[in-house]
């Protein structure tokens, strides 16, 4: 593999950039953008209020807005890069899937919930657009793993994402943020906030990323492109120091490119092996076995080649948000938070990835291959490939969410927080497909027609529309008191109430998979709740040592997906809801004056019916499908991460951290009619070992300049994509490097930094695929570089 050959030269070249600023510049002078580095202390909000990162008791890894401009971050899939155990696979605007320590969403459908969670200043976003929200001139985001169910509303099974926002307040600032780098991108930013009066303060951020396609589809242009465009505003007014009313909206808005699906192995294909058992044998192909299928519509290049249309992925995004946090005296706050958001997504993609050089006929919307039919087999062979599939979805969602807080804390041993949330989502979800599986036609017609005469028929294509869609209800109840047994020693014990529930409905048209016709529309409602504790035992031996015990119980709703289903019943089969207790010791050091903070966490979950995604084929003759299942009897997730940040000079700063991951199904999991139980099989995304080092220099150079640069480098074992363990579906180990050097003024108020991004150019896939005995992949973006200039005033 690419990544193992370049492993040793990118380790060594990132621990160059590590080691080598150490004693030159040990004597410099600290400055503001070196302050705000990693090394020095975080203020998060992972549970509602404002703690530094050292003192909370919960596995959490935060980017400062410092960090995210040092290392150039864009948009979530650079967050998910590094940090180790968790996993993106951003295939589709509308299946984005996230996994943290092994468990993920990456389930298809209205009638789903997601088990890893993306917030804005704690506002729940339902589904996954969250990762396609810009992250210019954020305060920081927060990243919690494991069981998130007491504080953020909309519990969550898997761990969350928070993002958060910049503030406006009593003093002015702006920025301006320019790129451009190859493939002609043009990134272009800004950002201003202050004060207009003594009470009210405003802020308003506005950014714009295009850049042309990573792939090249040469029947019809650019794919992988992006056009984004998106608007902050917020207006904070802060009449008296007990009272903080925050109103904040915001609009994101894509045009993107779709993903570029390329051939990664043609296989053979054994798909019609079947055909062995009635229909007469063909010399040319025995036991009916299709060697080496798709060769001759395999890209010589892997993000190049001939598809039959280019695709798109659109979305509109906005939301509007007011919280209001009141401290009317005697120890209590108490906050409010009303949201709204919206959101529309659209994609399509040649799922297939190879062209048929044939007319379309109109009334299918699919290739017509009787020519090929008339000219024989070889001819068949040798100019039709074995699918076509015009994959469209698109995605509605509107959600109303409020939450009400209450905390009391009057400075002594003893403080009490509850509150109650609710939500309400309307999802509605299209699937338009347009296919053509024509070998399970095709070679049948072939062996009758060259045993017996005759002229072979073609095979018909098919379409389908699909239309899920859910009215859901939330309800949440909180309730948490610490106590402190001792100046050093706290005991904090919660629980949750949760109530869900879901109206379902599934609208399905035209001709399945299997050939048969369908036309449904039937509905369902149901509700599922639960009770969710929580306990945390704290220890501070001293300022700089927080020692913590934890377990926390996690729970998504059940559901249903049926986006496929071919009767009304199968389309009203549902899944159970998912439960987790989790247990987690860590240790949060801050060592050498608080130059050296070393974080640690070991945790141990065990999920009861898990909801897991299977891509597997419905039966012979058919193409595979997401089906959901249940996981009885247990699934064991364990691990033990570990995260570090250092000052080692004033100019001079190291970050890193390290996953050891372990999940596997130890209950039943019966995946087809056959009884394939999944048993003992790792959960799939989950690498065993990874790990990412990250090294920044700001150094003065002159009066007037300082030298900035920096290096990060990621490390990923190997992996499934699958839960069935495929070896063909495995993910080798990859590894990704980045770097940059620049310079700055040295009051911090210009920067010129040139980056470079995947800079050995790895070839890491997004996901794999098979079908029909072909392995089908997605890539990361490649190599990309260029020039940014910022400027703050």
């Amino acid at each position: 593999m690419t990544s193992t050959r370049n492993l040793r030269w990118a380790l060594l070249a990132t621990v160059a950039g590590l080691t080598a600023p150490g004693t030159a510049f040990a004597q410099a002078a600290p400055n503001e953008a070196a302050a705000a580095a990693p090394g020095d202390e975080i203020v998060v909000t992972a549970r509602k209020r404002a703690e530094s990162l050292q003192d909370v008791p919960i596995s959490v890894q935060a980017f400062s807005s410092a960090a995210l401009e040092q290392a150039g971050i864009k948009d979530f899939s650079e967050v998910a890069y590094r940090i180790p155990g968790l996993k993106l696979s951003a295939e589709r605007a509308v299946d984005t899937e996230l996994f943290i320590r092994g468990i993920g969403s990456d389930i298809q459908g209205a009638g789903a919930d997601a088990a890893v969670g993306i917030f804005v200043d704690g506002v729940y976003l339902s589904r996954g657009t969250g990762s396609l929200l810009d992250l210019y001139d954020l305060e920081r985001v927060e990243v919690l793993k494991g069981p998130q169910a007491l504080r953020f509303g909309k519990s969550v099974v898997g761990g969350l994402i928070n993002y958060v926002t910049k503030k406006p307040g009593d003093t002015f600032e702006g920025r301006f943020e320019a790129s451009y780098g190859n493939y002609d991108r043009i990134d272009v930013a800004a950002s201003a906030r202050g004060p207009v009066s003594d009470t009210v303060s405003l802020g308003l951020t506005a950014s714009s990323r295009k850049h042309d396609g990573y792939a090249k589809n040469l029947r019809g242009g650019d794919e992988e492109d992006q056009n984004m465009q998106s608007v902050r505003a917020q207006l904070r007014w802060q009449p008296d120091a007990t009272l903080d009313v925050n109103l904040s909206a915001d609009y994101t808005r894509h045009r993107d490119g779709a993903r570029w699906v390329d051939i990664l192995v043609s296989g053979d294909s054994e798909e019609v092996t079947y055909l062995g058992y009635y229909a007469p044998t063909i010399d040319s192909l025995p036991g009916f076995v299709l060697p080496n299928r798709n060769a001759p519509f395999k890209s010589a290049k892997r993000r190049s080649g001939e598809h039959n249309f280019t695709g798109f992925q659109n979305s509109d995004m906005y939301g509007l948000s007011g919280t209001i946090d009141w401290q009317p005296g005697d120890g209590i706050s108490i906050t409010s938070q009303t949201a709204y958001r919206d959101s529309s997504l659209a994609a399509r993609e040649d799922g297939s990835g190879m062209f048929f050089n044939f007319p379309f006929d109109p009334a299918t919307n699919a290739p017509d291959i009787t020519s090929a039919m008339l000219a024989g087999l070889d001819t068949y062979l040798a100019t039709v490939p074995d699918s076509y599939f015009d994959s469209g979805k698109g995605e509605d969602v509107k959600q109303f969410s409020q939450e009400l807080r209450l905390r009391w804390d009057n400075g002594g041993p003893l403080r009490l927080e509850g509150g109650v949330y609710y939500l309400h989502e309307k999802i509605r979800r299209a699937e338009d497909v347009n296919f053509l599986f024509p070998d399970f036609g095709a070679i049948e017609e072939f062996a009758f027609a060259l045993a017996y005469g005759g002229i072979p028929a073609t095979p018909s294509p098919g379409s389908n529309h699909t239309v899920t869609s859910s009215r859901n209800d939330n309800i949440g109840v909180f309730g948490e008191v610490s106590f402190d047994l001792t100046d050093q020693l706290t005991v904090e014990a919660g629980l949750r109430y949760a109530y869900d529930r879901k109206r379902y409905s599934n609208n399905r048209s035209g001709v399945s998979f299997e050939g048969e016709a369908v036309n449904f529309q039937v509905g369902e409602t149901r509700s599922w709740d639960a009770w969710l504790p929580s306990a945390t035992l704290r220890y501070e031996p001293s300022d700089d040592v927080t020692l913590y015990a934890r377990y926390a119980k996690g729970y998504k709703p059940g559901g249903w997906t049926g986006e496929d289903a071919n009767t009304p019943a199968e389309a009203l089969v549902s899944f159970d809801p998912e439960t987790a207790d989790s247990f987690e010791l860590g240790a949060k050091l801050a060592l050498a004056d608080r130059r050296l903070f070393i974080n640690a966490a070991a945790y141990y979950t065990l999920y009861d019916n898990l909801q897991t995604n299977q891509f597997l084929s419905p039966g012979p003759g058919m193409p595979p499908d997401n089906f959901v299942f249940n996981a009885k009897n247990g699934t064991r997730a364990y691990g033990l991460e570990l995260d570090f940040q250092a000052r080692i000079t004033d100019t001079f700063t190291l970050s890193g951290n390290y996953a050891f991951s372990k999940c596997n199904f130890t209950g039943e999991l019966i995946i087809d009619d056959d009884g394939t139980d999944l048993d003992g099989n790792s959960c799939r995304r989950t690498p065993k070992h990874a790990f990412s080092v990250a090294a920044n220099l700001d150094q003065p150079i002159s009066e007037r300049l300082a030298l900035v640069a920096g290096t990060d480098f990621q490390y990923t074992g190997a992996n499934f994509f699958d839960n069935p363990n495929t070896p063909i579906l495995k993910f080798d180990e990859e590894v990704l490097l980045n770097a940059r050097i620049g310079v700055r003024d040295i009051d911090d108020k210009w920067e010129l930094t040139a980056w470079i991004k995947n800079l050995t150019n790895e070839l890491n896939y997004t996901s794999k695929l098979e079908l029909f005995g072909t392995i089908y992949s997605t890539y990361i973006p490649p190599r990309t570089y260029g020039l940014t200039a910022r400027f703050r005033f």
